[in-house]
């Protein structure tokens, strides 16, 4: 009999049909260790939201989606039938869930800090009521940490933050650094952009969300493309801010909006030669910014959260602050000087090889479910 595991988690399939993957970089994640799994012998149980209930088999996990935003009531569900299939082992795949709700004694994911955003609100009432709300994420994530047998964090900024409110109950065993992964591309794939002449490709490939810097970036490539007119901007994507870029580009011909699957987007990446990671907060080690890598693209990226773990500034990539003038500036920098861009490309792609390859991600993540009992030692 098949050992289980139970994974609960916000989002793993699209919450809508749950036949396709949802986009970003929590799912991805799953989808990895959902692998890792699988070729372990071992059958993963995925629990989720849905608008509708749904039981759905993806790629050998059974994934089960309850309709429905009541985290207690999703939660007392995902916990019964965990019971009835006998599961004992549990990974709370992100911080959906409460602290209260936590089983103690399992595995815990902490993809990076995500209440370091400022309050909208003009009025000190709006003001307040976020700095409670900021207070109460915090220590949300903190309990999580406490209750459980282990935490993996996938930057060392979560990591720093935890030893200094923790204190003394800071156990460094408890927690480990594991940061995210990317899949190297081989250089016949992205190596041609860089010998051949002609138009500079801009590649921002994300989520359009505002805390993933899109109307910055927006404003960036406005400014841009009166400064350079030979380059290609593409944003490939979804999300919030969609219908806003489509109407801001409408008249440039050398901008495309568009979304593009996950299976497809090393094919982007490998064709493009300045990726931009505008990151406003919420940042763990982004999967955007070692794919790009791992396609040998030259970086510029923020300051922000994890970024800061897999990106040496000028070595790998340019690491700047999350300011319009300081990204036009790099941007015209690369776009004008491609050896030293197509240097910074080869060395993140040689980092990516090294130390942030999928393979490096599940020997680490392995050894350390076998070290913690979690998985059985072969």
């Amino acid at each position: 009999m098949k050992q289980k595991i139970a994974i609960i988690t916000h989002a793993f399939l699209d919450q809508s049909s749950g036949t396709s993957l949802a986009v970003g970089g929590v799912e991805t994640w799953i989808l990895e260790i959902v692998r890792l799994f699988y070729n372990l012998g071992i059958e993963p149980v995925i629990y989720q939201l849905s608008k509708t209930d749904f039981t759905a088999t993806f790629e050998g996990a059974t994934v089960i989606g309850y309709k429905g935003t009541d985290r207690k009531n999703i939660l007392s569900h995902c916990h019964e039938d965990i019971d009835s299939r006998g599961i004992e082992r549990i990974i709370y795949a992100n911080i959906y869930t409460d602290a209260k709700y936590y089983r103690p004694g399992q595995i815990f994911v902490q993809h990076g800090i995500h209440w370091d955003y400022p309050t909208s609100h003009y009025n000190i009432r709006g003001r307040l009521k976020w700095e409670y709300m900021r207070g109460k994420l915090s220590r949300n994530d903190i309990r999580m940490c406490l209750k459980s047998k282990l935490t993996i964090a996938v930057d060392t900024n979560f990591i720093n933050y935890a030893r200094i409110v923790m204190r003394h109950r800071f156990n460094p065993s408890g927690i480990v650094y594991i940061p995210n992964f990317a899949w190297p591309r081989n250089i016949d794939n992205w190596g041609p952009k860089w010998i051949n002449d002609g138009e500079i490709r801009i590649v921002f490939a994300r989520r359009f969300e505002y805390y993933r810097g899109v109307i910055l970036f927006a404003e960036v490539a406005e400014k841009l493309l009166h400064s350079l007119p030979g380059i290609k901007v593409t944003f490939a994507g979804s999300g919030t801010n969609e219908k806003f870029l489509k109407e801001k580009f409408k008249d440039y011909e050398n901008v495309v909006v568009k979304e593009v699957p996950h299976e497809e987007i090393y094919d982007l990446l490998c064709e493009s030669h300045i990726a931009v990671i505008p990151t406003l907060n919420s940042e763990g080690t982004s999967l955007s910014c070692l794919e790009a890598m791992a396609s040998g693209c030259a970086v510029v990226a923020t300051d922000v959260g994890g970024l800061c773990n897999i990106l040496i500034p000028d070595y790998n990539g340019l690491l700047i602050r999350p300011i319009v003038s300081e990204f036009v500036n790099s941007i015209i920098y690369l776009a004008t000087n491609r050896k030293e861009a197509a240097r910074l490309a080869e060395r993140g792609h040689e980092l990516v090889s090294e130390s942030f390859s999928s393979e490096m991600w599940r020997t680490r993540i392995k050894k350390v479910l076998e070290e913690s009992g979690f998985l059985e030692r072969e």
